[in-house]
């Protein structure tokens, strides 16, 4: 016999997505933001409009530097060239002046036309983004026949940020990163474009405007910080039918917590069948550690699961689950355009099973159904946004090792705590026109080892292969593939969806390694099509239906309603 428990994969199914989730809020400035909330995606940026960086009229209030004795010359009286020096210049190297300079030496010129070669130079720098940056002739080598023309390379000289008090200092550390010597205003508007897409912040405006010398310009930042705590009530029937399909849920999350731009969050998640005992609880701490977006998480999850459903229910069978993770990431490049991002994680995950109170295994592996595993996660991601979608990948690779007490077996055939697995998932966004864009994505899990339930890929359910119930069946590999086209069918006088229809397909498929000895069902290869209703009746609120007849009918079949293809979402979120 073989039970299927929430309790050891339901935190894996959270997992696969998270990646997915923080890609679908990278999207959101060029997509509308509610399509995603069937999934529990709450847009992060749905309150940000267009705002002010830096105007064309707050470049030009910077009045270029001028060298006043200049103006005691007569701009048509001849004057005697022999060479022309160009100093001060840490971008561009001497080459890149020579064509400019080279047709007046040697010859009798006018100080016009040794202007017109000093704004050809300011043009070099103004064309790459230095604004602020001149270059300027020095009068006092005009009677020598050197003609030296100075780079004033222009700078920042102060940064005042103004408003979201407990923001200053995380602010201020994110647009230094665009306000090095010499001033780019590209990099500066960068960097202000991805604190505009940062959840903390409500609204950002930026004035640059000339400052106490030549060259020098102050930054005036004006910022309105997020409203800090954010909730989400729901309920769905995202669960294993064995445990109880539906579930309500209570997520809450505060962002800035110690001024650090941290955020606290937890989730509750009780089956209404059996509210008490079976339950996902959840604990999350996330504090950025440098001002490239470096994160350290902190998790801790519990599970409890009772069976109240089919055998189980009458030999008072129930099992729980305690995971405990500490994570890194790094974005290598990050940029309103791609992000590359690294991360170096630890699992620890400690989960038992129990026959009449008494720990029993159902499978292969586990001794007295406890299993322990010690994971260490090496992840990497890329997200390549375009005028009409965006791509992203990641790829997770996860080593078993044998660290505080994880379950070992003396046979390698065995499931334990040691093993090697890869998770990919890749995913695109197609924007067709304003009213309608695709969702591809694909999923994958291979590994050569015999993998305890913990770890194993899950395929089914309402999050995975609509059609057939939560968690339908689980293996050592599998891959889901899932295509969606969303057509707007109405939205509000403000624009935003009012109803959409989502036409979709997915399918999937789990295989164990060669020597697993537990047994799988025969039928392992599930695929549906179906039809999926958003309705979005106010802004706050996302319901989602879907129906999904599967395309394989399965011999274990059972008759509750995600077994006929039935999954549906009520979600209402509101920022405080």
């Amino acid at each position: 016999m073989t039970l299927y428990f929430g309790c050891d994969n339901s935190f894996i199914l959270k997992n696969n997505y998270l990646f997915f989730i923080v890609f679908f809020l990278s999207l959101v400035s060029s997509i509308d933001n509610n399509c995603y909330a069937q999934a529990g995606i709450n847009s992060e940026f749905e309150h940000q409009k267009a705002n002010i960086f830096l105007s064309q009229a707050n470049q030009e209030s910077l009045t270029a530097p001028s060298s006043t004795p200049l103006n005691k010359v007569d701009p048509q009286a001849s004057i005697k060239i022999d060479t022309i020096t160009v100093s001060g210049s840490t971008i561009f190297p001497q080459e890149d002046f020579k064509t400019i300079i080279q047709p007046l030496e040697g010859k009798i010129s006018s100080l016009s036309e040794l202007r017109l070669v000093a704004d050809q130079i300011t043009q070099l720098y103004l064309q790459d983004g230095y604004i602020t940056s001149r270059a300027v002739i020095n009068s006092d080598s005009l009677a020598e026949g050197n003609i030296q023309i100075e780079i004033i390379e222009g700078e920042i000289e102060e940064i005042k940020i103004i408003g979201a008090d407990k923001l200053i200092k995380y602010v201020r550390s994110r647009v230094n990163l665009g306000a090095a010597s010499p001033l780019n205003t590209r990099k500066l508007e960068e960097q202000l474009r991805l604190l505009r897409t940062d959840p903390l912040i409500e609204n950002i405006e930026a004035n640059l405007s000339a400052g106490s010398g030549i060259g020098r310009s102050t930054l005036i930042v004006r910022v309105k910080a997020a409203k800090p705590l954010a909730l989400d009530f729901g309920i769905d029937n995202y669960s294993p039918p064995s445990v109880g399909s539906e579930r309500l849920g209570l997520e809450l999350a505060y962002r800035n917590l110690s001024g650090l731009g941290d955020t606290f969050s937890t989730s509750y998640f009780p089956r209404i069948e059996a509210f008490s005992d079976t339950f996902d609880l959840n604990f999350q701490y996330q504090v950025p550690i440098n001002p490239k977006n470096g994160t350290i998480t902190a998790e801790i999850e519990l599970n409890r699961n009772e069976i109240v459903n089919g055998i189980g229910e009458d030999f008072d069978i129930n099992g729980e689950t305690e995971l405990y993770r500490l994570n890194y990431r790094q974005p290598i490049i990050r940029s309103t355009k791609q992000e590359v991002a690294l991360s170096l994680g630890f699992d620890y995950q400690d989960s038992q099973t129990f026959l009449q109170e008494d720990g029993f295994s159902f499978i292969a592996g586990p001794e007295k159904g406890a299993s322990k595993t010690s994971v260490l996660r090496f992840g990497q991601d890329y997200i390549l946004r375009q005028p009409k979608g965006a791509w992203a990948f990641a790829s997770s690779l996860n080593l078993g090792i044998d660290l505080f007490d994880a379950t070992t077996n003396s046979s390698e055939s065995v499931p334990d705590g040691k093993f090697f697995s890869w998770l990919g998932q890749i995913q695109r966004v197609q924007v067709l026109n304003k009213d309608n864009f695709l969702i591809i994505q694909s999923e994958f899990q291979l590994t050569p080892d015999s993998l305890l339930p913990s770890q194993q890929f899950i395929i089914g359910g309402g999050q995975s292969v609509k059609g057939y119930r939560q968690n339908t069946r689980s293996g050592d590999n599998g891959f889901l593939f899932s295509i969606e086209d969303r057509f707007t069918v109405s939205r509000s006088t403000a624009g935003q969806p009012i109803f959409t229809l989502a036409p979709f397909f997915n399918m999937g498929a789990i295989w164990n390694a060669d020597d697993n000895p537990n047994e799988r069902p025969n039928q392992n290869f599930l695929a549906a099509l179906g039809l999926g209703f958003i309705w979005q009746p106010i802004s706050d609120l996302n319901i989602r239906l879907d129906y999904a007849p599967p395309l394989i009918d399965l011999d274990d079949r059972g008759d509750n309603v995600q077994d006929d293809g039935f999954h549906f979402s009520v979600r209402y979120s509101k920022k405080i």
